[in-house]
């Protein structure tokens, strides 16, 4: 997480006002004041694959969740301003490939949910996700 957020800093302030990770303290990550927009939130990630490469190596595969929240009075009036967010975010991580060398098996960024609103606490956000699986050889000992 430290490499995802380090590499998600480098945007800041230009292009997001802030980005953090959230350990899932809250029940619904936007039930929070936020520092500014459009912000980035790193969310915990699942194990989405294990593999046995050999008898010697497995390749797991972990994918992390980015949330990169506005809100519609934040948005500037160029029709092409979220698509241009979505790639700059996107290109961080294709210029880090290996997550500061934490993920030595590659990092694939892909967009999974694209902009749209959500609520929350009677407050409109326009949200979109952006997953990393991020995979690394690890030992295994297969016997």
């Amino acid at each position: 997480m430290n490499a995802i957020l380090a590499d998600l800093q480098t945007l800041v302030p230009s292009v997001l006002k802030s980005a953090f990770a959230d350990g899932m303290s809250k029940v619904n990550p936007l039930d929070r004041i936020w520092p500014g927009f459009p912000s980035a939130v790193v969310l915990p990630p699942v194990v989405s694959g294990n593999e046995f490469e050999d008898t010697a190596h497995n390749t797991m595969e972990y994918t992390w969740y980015i949330m990169v929240v506005t809100t519609a009075a934040n948005l500037p009036s160029d029709p092409t301003y979220l698509a241009s967010l979505e790639d700059q975010i996107i290109n961080v991580f294709n210029m880090d490939a290996t997550l500061q060398g934490t993920s030595n098996a590659a990092v694939y960024p892909t967009l999974v949910d694209a902009p749209g609103p959500v609520s929350s606490n009677s407050v409109t956000y326009v949200a979109f996700v952006i997953s990393l699986k991020a995979r690394v050889v690890v030992p295994a000992g297969v016997q």
